[in-house]
């Protein structure tokens, strides 16, 4: 057999290779450029912070130990041994004792929310950034490392606010709502699609406002007002796809006779029933269990179904404050209604009690609750709101904007506006 030769390059061939090479890697440079990554600093803790051991005793004193700014936290946003801060870009976990930076994650995309989700399970903390599809770009973070572990993309609104239970988180916009587990993968997308895989997997109303949502187990509520609703309407919806691949409805009806007044506010979900605060602007619908013509502020009560089952009232205004979160412990839901803050049973959701004069939601620590008040702190009995003492604490700059207290370890969080201060015994 004869020798092959080898192959011969003519000058044309070698011009074209280096005209690919060329081109190759200016498209590597452009994704490059305009990827997330390139975009996107991120600082992990050395080592992952340590669990902070829960306080026994509420202190005789405190004094301001720290502060920061938050505007993407609707109130102190608490992982497992940080206290999270989020603005201008940037998500950020602090030591609740000194406030000093354990760890960040940063991108050049506005923030729209950011949650601690899960302390006591995955410990994560999700960071919600708008960019041209709305707030869709979402990334978990380990709580106590900020290392990054999870993300996802959709549809979503410009502007949303997240909560949490034990398994779920769900992020509501004004036309549209998503469930996601701790894996982040979508359960459920509620109100507007605007490119359904399938058809008829929602519900059958359209042109829907979403106001207000909680979670429960498995469940979660949304009070809306949809085309041709004459009044405010709480819908029950399951929090995954059911067996068919459709949005399981549990309830769904109206529950006052009109709209003329701000809407009811969900309050919180348990596994036995549903709290809503009602201003009582617009008469309950004929079918609730408040009395016809009714007008005022109340706790009301709905089975998990959506249907009617108690009315408690309560000193509030008509609108209560968008800023103060809902905070639960130890058995106890605590709501701010603008005039009082209401402590409800966790898991019934009946109030306890009421107390008036306060200034937000508060927490529990050493077994007493906390409830901040415009001087200070109020310490009292958790089973029966008796006030067993108070505290002075400066809130410079505060205003009259409502508080949300929280609590970890030997540290009181507040957060009012886009101010969080820490607190601690002096």
């Amino acid at each position: 057999m004869g020798t092959l030769r080898p192959e011969r390059r003519t000058r044309v061939d070698l011009a074209v290779s280096a005209a690919i090479l060329v081109v190759l890697a200016v498209a590597a440079l452009v994704v490059w450029a305009k990827s997330p990554v390139r975009h996107t600093d991120s600082a992990q803790s050395a080592r992952p912070a340590a669990d902070v051991a829960p306080a026994t005793t509420v202190p005789e004193r405190l004094s301001v130990a720290w502060r920061a700014r938050s505007t993407a936290t609707a109130g102190p946003s608490l992982a497992r041994s940080v206290v999270v801060t989020a603005a201008d870009g940037a998500v950020v976990g602090r030591d609740p004792a000194t406030g000093d930076e354990l760890w960040h994650y940063r991108r050049n995309l506005s923030l729209c929310a950011a949650l601690a989700a899960w302390p006591t399970g995955t410990n994560s903390v999700l960071a919600v950034y708008r960019n041209s599809r709305g707030c869709s770009e979402v990334t978990a973070l380990d709580g106590s490392s900020g290392q990054r572990v999870g993300a996802r993309s959709s549809d979503a609104d410009d502007h949303v606010q997240l909560s949490s239970d034990t398994g779920y988180v769900v992020s509501q916009g004004p036309t549209r709502l998503e469930t996601w587990g701790s894996n982040l993968v979508r359960g459920i997308e509620y109100g507007r699609v605007d490119a359904p895989v399938k058809p008829d997997v929602q519900p059958g109303r359209t042109g829907c406002r979403l106001y207000s949502s909680a979670l429960g187990g498995d469940r979660v509520a949304v009070i809306e007002r949809c085309d041709r609703d004459t009044g405010y309407r709480l819908t029950v919806l399951g929090t995954v796809l059911d067996d068919d691949e459709k949005v399981q409805q549990y309830g769904s009806s109206l529950i006052t006779e009109g709209t003329a007044g701000p809407p009811p506010v969900l309050v919180a979900m348990g596994s036995s029933g549903i709290a809503v605060y009602d201003g009582g602007a617009d008469p309950p619908a004929p079918a609730s269990d408040t009395p016809s013509g009714s007008l005022a502020p109340s706790i009301r009560r709905f089975t998990t179904d959506g249907v009617p089952s108690a009315t408690n009232l309560v000193a509030g205004d008509p609108s209560p404050p968008t800023g103060p979160a809902v905070v639960t412990a130890d058995g106890l839901t605590s709501y701010f209604t603008g005039k009082s803050t209401v402590i409800l049973d966790t898991q019934t959701l009946r109030p306890i009690y009421q107390v008036p004069g306060t200034i937000g939601s508060g927490d529990t620590m050493g077994g007493q609750l906390l409830l901040p008040i415009p001087d200070g702190i109020s310490v009292r009995d958790a089973a029966t709101g008796r006030e067993i003492r108070t505290i002075a604490v400066p809130r410079d700059g505060r205003g009259d904007a409502p508080v949300t207290l929280r609590t970890l370890g030997g540290a009181v969080v507040e957060q009012w506006g886009s101010t969080v201060q820490a607190l601690r015994a002096s």
